[in-house]
């Protein structure tokens, strides 16, 4: 990585820093929907085939998570493990409690004897995507299910890929089976999508399908919505700083690799208005980097979508915030509320020194499913309203009715649609002896 101005990036450079690993996923579509084809026409063997000829009957079983798995996935985990989850499910209920929508949205009345509100209702079956490819993402269990048991999602399912081993990793089994969850399947990439899309003889289909994923899985996600609902396009990781000449080049370094490392496509970003801030930082990554076992694809995040910029201003700063709309945005300023209030487009925002973004990712109780690639810009981070839908409501009496009648009638036939102006006039008819009812 080196420093550079932000107002003299190259057009090149520019586009490559915002569109981040967006520009891959049109290369990976076909072969995508090849899969997604295949698992709707043939179900559990595609979903089986990829596995046992990658471990062998023996060591993958079945596509369903087992009771004696989970039952040994406790005894591969420390105390340690069990108490972290403990208090994340504690934390998480508590957030996500909050934003439970209210049941019934305020009536209003539109005319004398007219009506309207909406009622909200959870979605019936949900389908929650936990990845694995490189980690393990036992947080994204609880991120993604405990606001699917706060809305009153009747159905929960859950895939994720198994390891090496042919089994679904330790904690991930461990925070399902904490928080109750039963229908679990060892089953990854685009077919988990579609498997949850269209349904196979072992994994049923749902209607909405949340958790992020690697590029394959996003493209399936977006193939998805020809079927079913997501959540939102969440894709690689990305991780955007803005900082000033008081922060702390260590903490943005450290902050910096921890996105980097979650995988190659990951995204990681500092804008700071201080030159010794950028240059302490870039010394600060070259002194941690090899000290993770993630080096590898941490460098390579930061090579290939990474910048460190110097801005002329907080301004040009904050411009270049809401045009790049990060899923994750830490705020390192001497007063780092003024600047979010200048905030338009984030997923996350995590305000001063000590709110690092792994706070975020698996314990302030704060969801971690952000959208990403700038859908920052039109969509929320995943909360309890997204599993959830509002059903319009609406009632007449009979002089309600009438005080419409009228507009309703002229713009049926303006829109020369008589049975629509019909089926007002008829309620309304003495002459057919209906007229008595209300």
């Amino acid at each position: 990585m080196k420093i550079t101005k932000l107002s003299a990036i190259r057009k090149n450079d520019y586009l490559r820093i915002f569109a981040r690993s967006r520009g891959m996923d049109q290369t990976i579509l076909p072969r995508v929907a090849q899969v997604m084809d295949s698992v709707r026409r043939l179900g559990d063997k595609v979903l089986s085939d990829k596995y046992t000829k990658r471990y062998g009957r023996n060591a993958y079983g079945s596509i369903a998570v087992t009771r004696r798995e989970i039952t040994e996935a406790y005894s591969l985990v420390s105390g340690e493990t069990i108490t972290a989850l403990k208090q994340m499910i504690k934390n998480i209920t508590a957030a996500q409690s909050a934003q439970l929508p209210k049941r019934k949205d305020t009536v209003v009345q539109t005319e004398p004897g007219i009506t309207v509100w909406r009622e909200w209702r959870a979605i019936e079956k949900v389908g929650l995507y936990i990845p694995g490819g490189k980690a393990v993402y036992p947080s994204s269990v609880l991120m993604t299910a405990i606001p699917a048991q706060i809305a009153g999602c009747r159905d929960i399912v859950l895939c994720s890929p198994p390891r090496d081993n042919g089994k679904i990793p330790p904690a991930t089994l461990i925070a399902a089976n904490m928080i109750g969850l039963t229908d679990i399947f060892k089953v990854g990439g685009a077919e988990a999508i579609a498997a949850m899309t269209y349904g196979t003889r072992t994994i049923p289909a749902v209607c909405k399908i949340f958790g992020a994923g690697n590029a394959s899985v996003t493209a399936a996600k977006m193939l998805a919505l020809n079927t079913v609902s997501i959540d939102m396009p969440a894709g690689p990781s990305e991780i955007f700083i803005i900082a000033d000449e008081s922060a702390n080049p260590a903490f943005i370094a450290a902050d910096l690799l921890a996105d980097g490392e979650h995988g190659e496509d990951s995204a990681c970003v500092l804008i700071t208005t201080s030159r010794q801030i950028a240059r302490q930082t870039l010394t600060e990554i070259q002194k941690q980097l090899p000290g993770l076992t993630t080096a590898d694809r941490a460098a390579k995040s930061l090579e290939a979508f990474g910048l460190i910029a110097l801005a002329d201003s907080m301004s040009d700063a904050i411009a270049f915030t809401n045009g790049y709309a990060p899923e994750h945005l830490e705020i390192m300023t001497r007063d780092p509320d003024s600047v979010a209030r200048r905030i338009q487009n984030a997923g996350s925002v995590f305000l001063g020194d000590w709110t690092a973004k792994a706070a975020g990712d698996y314990a302030t109780g704060a969801n971690h499913v952000l959208p990403t690639g700038g859908m920052a810009k039109m969509y929320p981070p995943l909360g309890v309203d997204a599993y959830g839908k509002w059903m319009q409501v609406q009632k007449c009496t009979k002089n309600g009715l009438l005080k419409i009648r009228k507009t309703i009638e002229v713009i049926a036939e303006a829109e020369q649609l008589p049975a629509h102006k019909n089926s007002v006039s008829i309620r309304f008819a003495k002459k057919r002896g209906i007229y008595e009812s209300n």
